[in-house]
């Protein structure tokens, strides 16, 4: 009698979902595990829009995507992702335009859209993800996405906004080359230098990161909440000039502001070595640009911050600790068992125990270039601002405690190519918004010292802080 055959719904994670996957577990210690809704996106959409056709458009999404219609088997340790034949698309229609008072409109469409971006998603039951549309007047709606990380990430974002507005207008899109189960199968094919990549991280992230001395406006050991705030930045040199920094020492603004950050952190703190995560999109693995998925790939740069280093040393430093990690990528569960003999018995572990703070690229250019370039009929399409944060949660178990009391640093997020403005995200219960608002003033100003590169960095620190001290912009 033959065995039946393998249901080929189900399939595993890919190895870039499972470092989210340990995450989300570590984080519902205690509590039942959900997905928040994250990456997100709301546009205005001025003009007439026609739902019946908007719904029809998010039909054939559904139809298009496995990942659209993708659920986990289990909340353990390696869930598969099942693949459902259909789903109903979750779309919810609110009309404000008869029910709430012109002025308060945008406001309450605000709120709406923050309740969306931010609620969770039963990652068994489905679905994992959400569709808005806020009617504020005839001619004028707004368009609210929100998924699961899981499923999606920034750049898919993109590609699903684009293809749901070519949907809408009636295009027949080509069929897909292929769909995320094909890029989790190939993402868990083994590197043939897995050992030397082994070796290379044993090298660098040994011994593993622990407290950053970092001076804080209230208690970090342990943090009472874990309560998230984004507090904006914008570059006070032009766009000419960054070009200019960039040149001259032949480093992308990435990398410069990555530099800077690391400099910042290490200096205030009085340390020699920051730890600083980061992550670049897999899309060499990508066989069309339409497919949906998550595709990010996690890396950690170790950085020296040595006061009789040149500024132009450490940036060329940090630009080969970029190369060198995006070289020996590998599988998260790989990377941490060789790092912690025990992980096995630890689980979860997750990748906040490998880096002290984040930094990542053009986090919302590419939904800004989504704006701009998607189209929904006569509408003219624009991004729709909505608050960022989270609320507060108690941290009660001892993990959560040891794990957060350890990473506790603001992560910086660059919203454009040049590194010309941004947000640094923040834990409220640990610092003041006047300290933010000095960290980002300190950043920037490095970054502009950065345009000598034989600057000693003792000198860039000393002239920054010698700017930047007291300066507090409360608004």
């Amino acid at each position: 009698m033959s065995s039946p055959a393998p249901d080929t719904r189900e399939f595993p994670l890919s190895v870039q979902q499972e470092f989210l996957w340990e995450g989300v577990r570590f984080r519902s210690l205690g509590r039942s595990i959900a997905s928040r809704g994250n990456p997100s996106i709301a546009v205005e959409l001025a003009g007439t829009l026609h739902l019946g056709r908007f719904r029809r458009a998010l039909e054939l999404m559904v139809h298009r995507h496995e990942s659209l219609r993708t659920t986990l088997t289990d909340l353990g340790p390696a869930p598969l992702q099942r693949v459902a034949d259909g789903i109903e698309p979750p779309f919810a229609y609110v009309d404000l335009a008869e029910t709430v008072p012109h002025d308060r409109r945008l406001a309450t469409a605000r709120a709406l859209v923050a309740g969306d971006q931010g609620g969770e998603f039963d990652l068994v039951a489905g679905p994992l993800w959400s569709c808005l549309v806020v009617r504020v007047t005839p001619s004028l709606h707004v368009l609210s996405l929100s998924f699961s990380h899981l499923i999606i990430d920034g750049v898919s974002l993109v590609g699903f906004l684009r293809q749901l507005g070519r949907l809408y207008e009636g295009e027949e899109l080509a069929p897909l080359k292929q769909q995320y189960r094909h890029f989790a199968e190939e993402s868990r094919r083994p590197a043939a230098d897995t050992a030397a990549r082994v070796g290379y991280w044993q090298e660098r992230l040994m011994p593993l990161p622990g407290r950053l001395p970092f001076p804080t406006d209230y208690s970090a050991t342990p943090p009472p909440l874990i309560s998230f705030e984004e507090e904006a930045f914008r570059s006070p040199h032009t766009p000419q000039q960054l070009r200019e920094v960039s040149l001259r020492n032949s480093a992308t603004p990435f990398t410069l502001n990555l530099a800077a950050y690391a400099a910042v952190l290490a200096r205030t703190g009085g340390a020699e070595r920051v730890v600083i995560g980061s992550s670049v999109a897999r899309l060499d693995l990508k066989a069309d640009d339409d497919q949906l998925g998550y595709y990010l790939d996690n890396i950690f740069i170790p950085v020296l911050v040595r006061p009789k280093d040149t500024v132009g040393e450490l940036v060329q430093q940090v630009r080969g600790a970029v190369v060198e990690a995006q070289r020996n990528i590998l599988p998260y569960t790989e990377l941490a068992a060789a790092l912690k003999p025990d992980f096995a018995q630890s689980r979860p572990w997750p990748g906040i125990h490998l880096y002290d703070a984040w930094v990542r690229g053009r986090v919302f250019e590419a939904a800004t270039d989504t704006a701009a370039a998607a189209s929904f009929g006569g509408t003219t399409v624009k991004l729709f601002p909505a608050a960022g944060g989270s609320s507060p949660r108690a941290v009660v178990d001892p993990r959560h405690q040891e794990a957060y009391a350890r990473y506790y640093l603001p992560s910086l997020y660059l919203n454009d190519a040049a590194g010309s403005n941004g947000y640094i995200e923040y834990n409220r219960a640990v610092f003041a918004r006047h300290t933010v608002h000095r960290l980002a003033d300190r950043q920037q100003a490095f970054v502009g010292h950065l345009a000598d590169p034989r600057t000693p960095v003792d000198e860039a620190w000393h002239a920054v802080k010698s700017t930047t001290e007291g300066k507090r912009r409360l608004s």
